[in-house]
């Protein structure tokens, strides 16, 4: 019966996120590794060019924000940014009725900037 469960409630926990990507910059620039693309929680101080802005959406109520961040990190890799500027976070939340109870649903979204430096 556990092995079962686990079958059933598995897949859910996975979670799944959906990032769009709104260009801002059409140049075609070569990949890099999610690893090489730094996470900025703020503006840096040297000059910088803002190829894409990332908008990251959980699907589930399992995807957490480093979930998004990472989801978030490899699109900019494929677009060849040098570092994520992470903008705000939000949570929305919506209430289920069930046939017994009201179960609350929380929806996390993540903004951010894709940039290049000179």
């Amino acid at each position: 019966m556990r092995r079962w469960l686990g079958l059933l409630i598995g897949p859910l926990a996975l979670g799944c996120v959906s990032t769009s990507v709104q260009r801002l910059d059409h140049a075609v620039r070569p990949a890099r590794s999610p690893e090489a693309v730094a996470v900025l929680q703020a503006q840096p101080q040297q000059p910088y060019t803002v190829i894409a802005f990332l908008t990251a959406r959980g699907r589930t109520v399992f995807d957490g924000f480093d979930d998004l961040q990472r989801d978030m990190v490899a699109h900019a890799a494929k677009l060849g940014g040098e570092a994520l500027i992470l903008g705000p976070a939000s949570t929305d939340s919506e209430f289920i009725l069930t046939g017994v109870a009201m179960i609350r649903s929380d929806r996390r979204t993540l903004t951010g900037l894709v940039i290049v430096y000179p």
